[in-house]
């Protein structure tokens, strides 16, 4: 799986508007998923910016059920380089059974304008694992080229990537301990469109495919749509939708998750 995300506020008062969102944070039931996607802003600002998202549910009585989920961008843009770490972590227990674990970190180094205008380089590396996906730990390394193409109105502006590249993978099976090392190809694409008008928007979708380079019928696929709306400044609402295919999963492992929620989400 590959990843982006927006985002931007005054330095002086960053830490001052925390307070509001983690009362509102306490006060809203969002189900846990990992969905953090990579690129929903069409243009970065300069220097630091990122965004944080956390939520808590729980349930007593019949069922005792709590669940976690805590997730965050960062970035920093200098000129025509831009590096990104993204992180996701998720944990639920029912009637004090764990039944989700999981984590996500990702770190990205962007070019721009590496071959030509509009041609980017991209570098990255990442770390997972995923319990109830029979992961043990999953780590790769790889690159990208990719091509941007932007147009704008008046009120909205969009931007479509397409990437083409390949990453080594080594992955561990939770059930087994043996390890699977793979070259996969890279192909993706990513769609944003923002809205400014009366009622602004950001939305999003990313499709990825990645196929074993020694046998193509070894398939990753992963499609992710987001759409958010601002609600103040520094605050959005985010309702997103994940679908995860592997035509190869470890042994007792379902090829396909879907995972879609609703988040509360503190940019800066």
């Amino acid at each position: 799986m590959l990843y982006t995300s927006p985002r931007s506020l005054t330095s002086r008062n960053r830490f001052g508007h925390l307070a509001l969102p983690a009362v509102l944070l306490s006060c809203f039931s969002m189900p846990s998923f990992a969905i953090v996607p990579v690129n929903v802003q069409i243009t970065p600002p300069e220097g630091y910016s990122g965004q944080v998202g956390l939520s808590i549910n729980g349930q007593s009585g019949n069922k005792d059920e709590q669940e976690y989920n805590a997730n965050g961008l960062l970035r920093f843009k200098q000129n025509d380089d831009l590096f990104v770490l993204i992180s996701d972590y998720s944990y639920s227990e029912t009637n004090q059974v764990r039944d989700e674990d999981e984590l996500f970190l990702h770190g990205r180094w962007i070019h721009e304008n590496q071959f030509a205008p509009s041609v980017d380089s991209e570098l990255f590396v990442q770390y997972q694992y995923d319990d109830f996906a029979g992961i043990s730990d999953r780590e790769l390394v790889g690159g990208n080229v990719r091509w941007r193409f932007d147009s704008q109105n008046k009120t909205n502006e969009q931007q479509l990537i397409v990437g083409v590249g390949a990453f080594y993978e080594s992955e561990t099976s939770e059930t087994t301990s043996l390890t699977d090392n793979t070259v996969r190809a890279n192909l993706y694409t990513n769609i944003v469109h923002k809205h400014t008008g009366e009622y602004p928007f950001v939305a999003s979708a990313s499709s990825y495919i990645q196929p074993a380079v020694d046998d193509i019928s070894d398939l990753r696929v992963l499609a992710v749509a987001s759409l958010n709306f601002p609600i103040r400044p520094s605050l959005n609402v985010g309702f997103a939708i994940e679908v995860n295919h592997n035509s190869m999963p470890f042994e007792g492992v379902e090829k396909t998750d879907v995972d879609y929620g609703v988040s509360l989400n503190y940019e800066f």
